[in-house]
């Protein structure tokens, strides 16, 4: 039976095209014989191709077809970036909530159609339509596994931001007895482990991970300048460097901070806001972007296909948390934080979008020193 479920993994994979890594096929062999499973791998390991690879995994294991992954995701950027993704494999996802506007979409979640299903906490937590989507007969069959992605939220978030993230375990009740639960995290330290498998209501599930070091990140520290000259320099070296320019997310943790920078450093550039310079100022031809929470799907579509896209013309982008996780840029050069973040899970998963091509420098810089947070961190480091 061991040999059949390797067996079967190693086919899906040539299905697809993928070399699965050690620990991608360990956490699908686990889920295979029946466990809850903890993942905790570093950014940029490839976490989510674990649960999108279970319906085809299971459709062979089983002999069956049409089986059924719910993944629980914190935002609506990462359920569109994922889809996206994952639609170009040949895995048919689909995200639903208040935000997706398709009915054609929605219907074919609905009716058993889409193997890999995005959905929030709070629309699996609240919705009827999508409560009795999962105690309907068809889920009862064709469910296969109940996922919780950046599973860390569950307790940063769980217990006054997001209050449906904290009674996500209750779903369990809802599932059927041979349905498991899988949990992934890039930031899960001992006591977010604890905390998130008693709340998602986790039986004694296997651990697959390691220590999330990535020898290509380098880690500085530096004084803040002011907002002007902090903006000057960096529109100084787009105006020399433009395309050039090494890809570049800037952190903000409030929306006010994100507009002043991203308007200080247009009005600094002025036509060179746009390559090549003195062009329209349309999404295809600017320099700099902005990414919030309260941007449109319509924008954060654009945005994020203009700044991973190779070829794009976007070299910055100023962002807040809505950015930071599962985000899949590789070529992304320099994170820079305006201020602290509020949490090191936080602050991990945002420093994570850098580097996934093993090249990066990270910088941190401080407004108002000292860092009240995370003094003790630098100074163990």
């Amino acid at each position: 039976m061991a040999d059949r479920a390797m067996d079967v993994i190693s086919e899906v994979s040539r299905r697809y095209n993928v070399v699965l890594k050690d620990k991608q096929v360990e956490a699908i062999y686990s889920f295979m014989n029946g466990c809850d499973v903890f993942v905790a791998l570093p950014t940029g390991y490839g976490k989510s191709l674990i649960y999108a690879f279970l319906p085809s995994v299971f459709d062979l294991y089983k002999g069956q077809e049409g089986s059924i992954v719910i993944c629980i995701s914190p935002l609506v950027s990462l359920m569109m970036d994922q889809k996206s993704k994952f639609t170009h494999q040949g895995i048919k996802a689909v995200f639903v909530g208040e935000e997706q506007t398709d009915e054609d979409a929605i219907r074919s979640v609905l009716t058993g159609k889409v193997q890999l299903v995005y959905i929030s906490p709070e629309n699996i937590m609240c919705n009827p339509l999508f409560r009795n989507m999962i105690l309907s007969p068809l889920y009862k069959e064709k469910l296969v596994a109940l996922v919780v992605d950046e599973a860390h939220c569950v307790k940063t978030w769980g217990d006054k931001f997001r209050l449906a993230y904290g009674h996500l375990g209750d779903i369990r009740s809802l599932l059927s007895s041979n349905v498991n639960i899988m949990a992934l995290t890039a930031t899960a330290t001992n006591e977010t482990y604890k905390a998130v498998c008693k709340r998602l209501s986790l039986n004694t599930p296997k651990l697959i991970g390691f220590q999330p070091n990535r020898s290509n990140i380098v880690y500085e520290v530096k004084p803040m300048i002011d907002l002007d000259n902090f903006c000057q320099d960096i529109a100084r070296e787009l105006k020399s460097l433009a395309l050039e320019y090494p890809k570049t997310v800037i952190f903000v943790q409030r929306y006010s901070d994100c507009s002043a920078i991203y308007h200080t450093l247009r009005k600094n550039l002025g036509p060179h806001i746009t390559f090549p310079p003195y062009y329209p100022i349309w999404q295809e031809y600017l320099l700099v972007d902005m990414y919030t929470r309260a941007s449109t799907i319509s924008k954060k579509e654009k945005v994020l296909e203009a700044f991973c896209n190779p070829k794009g013309t976007v070299r910055v982008i100023v962002a807040t948390t809505a950015f930071g996780m599962g985000v899949d840029c590789s070529d992304i050069r320099v994170v820079i934080h305006w201020g602290p973040p509020s949490s090191l899970e936080e602050y991990v998963q945002e420093t994570g979008r850098a580097g996934r091509d093993n090249q990066l420098c990270s910088l941190l810089k401080v407004k108002q020193p000292p860092w009240h947070s995370f003094d003790d961190l630098f100074a163990e480091k």
